[in-house]
């Protein structure tokens, strides 16, 4: 694949500061001084008027007059005499295609979005507060402080925000991979940044504030490809227009972890790139002094998180070695006159307990902690034990460097004990969230065969005659449709232990929830429990167990899971009422229903979902030139095995091809990307075929967009033993039909100039190929998907 399209922008090799028309620019020349004062290993220079105050850095008077083309043009001075058009046009006749704008304009996003495209130029900005990408020395940012060197990415929509997590991270020893400052964005996007730092090696987690989401299928989409791959801790500002629940749901199905605060983002940075898996266990506070731990214990209890409480075995074993010296309990005191190794020795004996699955250690500064035998024993026990420990250091001074020593050493340090249980916590939701995020729910219409077409023509004939608000008898057979059995009775049995109440509403960012809740309490927002479709078991059951604790109901998944189709498949009911729900042993539903009609022509399917389902239109079948019969389907998460299988049954020549690098097999790494995708943005399909009772992979072909909405890039390969049976024809043009729907208009493939074959059977499905004018080793192989290319292909 060719290098993200941006990588200029964010991580550049070379930059020229634009510094407009006033020479005493007052953010021109802040940018400059911050630039002037850090370490310079990415090459500046300057175009436009000479600054007022004498800089180290080349000046020259236009972008024509540079030596050599730089990565990256930052626009920090104005230009109230020059229009922009003409200001991205000189970026791109210069050859620089990336503009980052600190500075603001009135010109309308209408007139610069054409503007862009035409020069080939993408826009951070206008209003950024600035990048810095520390390894490779690129501070262009007006942020006070230059952040440390580091795993953690930050972006943010607020500069003064940004500003003020670097500064105090830097206090914290914590660095930064990548920091952006999104500004005001007209071209590149929040999530186009997201997919940048999804790939981006030297970013292991990432921090978000954000105060807009844009198109909310994108965002989510975007969000969920990272949160596969990396921690993401989220925090937004009034919750970006959507109902708070709803925005919780929506972050969850991401992998993702919202925060609501600033500190917790701070509590998350803490954790981010070093804490361990929490393991099976409760969490068990060991500390110098009771009032720290209580701190912690109070913030727990708040969070609903669950503390040790030690018992039997493992209560005998932790008084034998306090022995006397402090108390045993969720918070464990030890006396403040004991030696520092107490500390260690309890936390290494409740660590070796099933009932522990992680411990805090909170010390507080006193005369009789020896702090760098502190240092080396807890780097001891960390370095024994595969369970979570965290440290909790109060106080400055010394302490501070302790905190940043631990910290550096891979173990989550905390300057209080509520940012410490904050963490924990955020740990705990990561894990949750990551196992809904690798959901892929169907809608259940195509498997069941459901005629949506007819239920369609029901609820518009309704519509047209005025009936915008029907009843349960004007909706019954559409229930049926789907499966559910209304009835206009109660029975006397009732599967749960008292009625429930449904309901699918609108929010006013990610579009249909459903909400669940006992009857009578949907009116409290915190009683009832919500959901974004499409669901399935897991899903459902999360659900359920988020509104009623403890309750199981095989009965209420089966209802859940079809009423989420049903929200899937009629976009045409805006909302929907359940009042009074009970579930029959009869397999029937009684329930007071009422709905909210409206009008959906020409939506494009699921067009009016946040989250998409599993794309089953796309399942086929192809009887191959041997009478084999291969099923054509988009790709699971459960399809890593047969992925590794099949990379590794290739010859060396077929990876070579493929990849274009010399691999035997694919990483953990690698196998979560190509099976775990989001098919908003991208891709894959699969040809199976059967081999003794078992799935085998025989061919793949998949794209993934540019994120400009326009073209994406594809691949194709197959198996050795199946080339020449038309199966990678059938397997593209399928894929073409993909793309085609989802509105790409262009698709595009890099191809080794070796690979005469490939080159060939692009050319036979009416690809153009042209050399790669950045590689002259590979070829591009470009198409244009439109009508007539698929009425000629038929």
């Amino acid at each position: 694949m060719s290098q993200h399209a941006l990588q200029s922008l964010l991580a550049p090799r070379s930059m020229v500061v634009l510094t407009g028309e006033n020479g005493h620019d007052p953010l021109m020349l802040a940018l400059l001084q911050s630039l002037e004062n850090t370490h310079k290993t990415c090459p500046v220079s300057l175009v436009g008027v000479k600054p007022d105050f004498p800089f180290s850095f080349d000046h020259f008077t236009a972008l024509s007059a540079l030596n050599t083309c730089p990565d990256l043009a930052v626009l920090a001075g104005t230009y109230p005499n020059t229009a922009m058009e003409n200001i991205i046009a000189d970026c791109g006749a210069a050859g620089i295609h990336s503009l980052l704008m600190l500075s603001w304009t009135e010109e309308n996003a209408d007139k610069l979005i054409p503007a862009l495209r035409q020069h080939n130029v993408r826009l951070l900005g206008p209003n950024s507060f600035g990048i810095c990408r520390p390894k490779q020395g690129v501070f262009a940012w007006l942020g006070l402080t230059q952040p440390l060197t580091g795993k953690l990415a930050l972006m943010s929509q607020s500069g003064t925000v940004a500003s003020a997590l670097v500064d105090w991270a830097t206090w914290q020893g914590i660095g930064f991979s990548q920091v952006v400052s999104m500004g005001t964005p007209i071209d590149v996007m929040p999530s186009q940044v997201l997919d940048y730092l999804s790939n981006d090696f030297d970013s292991q987690a990432i921090l978000m504030y954000l105060q807009k989401i844009g198109r909310p299928t994108r965002f989510l989409s975007s969000l969920r490809a990272t949160g596969r791959s990396k921690p993401v801790a989220v925090v937004t500002e009034h919750s970006v227009g959507a109902d708070e629940r709803v925005l919780d749901a929506a972050l969850s199905r991401t992998g993702a972890v919202r925060g609501r605060r600033l500190n917790d983002l701070i509590a998350a940075a803490s954790v981010m790139t070093n804490a361990r898996r929490v393991k099976e266990g409760s969490l068990l506070i060991i500390g110098n002094g009771a009032g720290p731990g209580e701190l912690a214990a109070q913030r727990a209890m708040e969070l609903g998180i669950d503390l040790l409480t030690p018992a039997d075995e493992l209560h005998d074993t932790l008084e034998a070695t306090m022995a006397g010296r402090g108390d045993i309990g969720p918070v464990t005191t030890v006396w403040a006159s004991c030696a520092t190794d107490l500390f260690i020795d309890l936390a290494a004996n409740a660590l070796q307990s099933d009932e522990c699955g992680a411990v805090l250690l909170t010390l507080s500064p006193t005369a009789l902690i020896d702090i760098d035998s502190l240092y080396d024993l807890i780097i001891k026990l960390h370095r024994t034990q595969k369970k979570l420990v965290m440290v909790c250091l109060l106080g400055g001074g010394g302490m501070t460097n302790m905190r940043t020593r631990i910290n550096e050493a891979g173990i989550p340090t905390f300057r209080t004990p509520e940012t410490a249980i904050e963490g924990f916590q955020f740990l705990v939701q990561f894990q949750r969230n990551q196992l809904l995020a690798k959901q892929s729910p169907d809608s259940h219409a195509f498997r069941f065969k459901i005629d949506v077409s007819e239920a369609t023509k029901t609820l518009n004939q309704l519509f047209k005659k005025g009936e915008k608000t029907p009843h349960a008898d004007a909706l019954r057979d559409i229930f049926e449709l789907f499966h559910i059995r209304l009835i206009t009775r109660r029975q006397a049995s009732n599967q749960l232990s008292a009625p429930i109440h449904l309901r699918v509403f609108q929010d006013n960012v990610f579009g249909p929830a459903i909400g669940l809740s006992l009857e009578g309490a949907q009116q409290h927002k915190q009683a009832e429990a919500v959901a974004l479709p499409p669901l399935n078991t897991i899903l459902a059951k999360d659900l359920i167990q988020r509104a009623f604790p403890g309750e199981e109901s095989f009965e209420l998944e089966s209802l859940l899971r079809n009423l989420s189709t049903m929200v899937c498949e009629l976009p045409e009911i805006e909302s929907l009422e359940l009042a009074d729900v009970r579930l029959h042993d009869s397999g029937s539903v009684y329930a007071d229903v009422t709905a909210n009609l409206r009008l959906s022509k020409n939506w494009r399917r699921y067009e009016h979902l946040a989250i998409h389902p599993y794309p089953r239109q796309w399942v086929s079948e192809r009887v191959l030139k041997n009478d084999e019969i291969a099923t054509v389907r988009p790709v699971l998460p459960r399809d890593s095995g047969i992925l590794a299988d099949f990379v590794r049954s290739m010859s060396h020549e077929t990876r070579y091809f493929r990849f274009i690098s010399n691999i035997e097999e694919l990483t953990p790494r690698m196998l979560a990307s190509l099976s775990h995708i989001d098919y908003d943005r991208e891709m894959a399909l699969l040809a199976v075929i059967q081999r003794d009772g078992q799935d085998l992979l025989i061919g793949t072909a998949r794209y993934i967009d540019n994120f400009d909405d326009q073209s994406c890039e594809f691949a194709v390969v197959l198996g050795d033993a199946f080339q020449g049976l038309g199966l990678a024809s059938y397997l593209m043009r399928r894929l073409m039909q993909v793309a085609a729907d989802k509105g790409i208009r262009v698709m595009k493939g890099i191809v080794l100039a070796e690979n005469k074959r490939m080159i060939e059977f692009c050319r036979h499905l009416g690809f153009t190929i042209q050399r790669d004018p950045d590689d002259f080793g590979q070829m591009v192989a470009s198409i244009k998907l439109t009508p007539k290319l698929f009425k000629d292909i038929e």
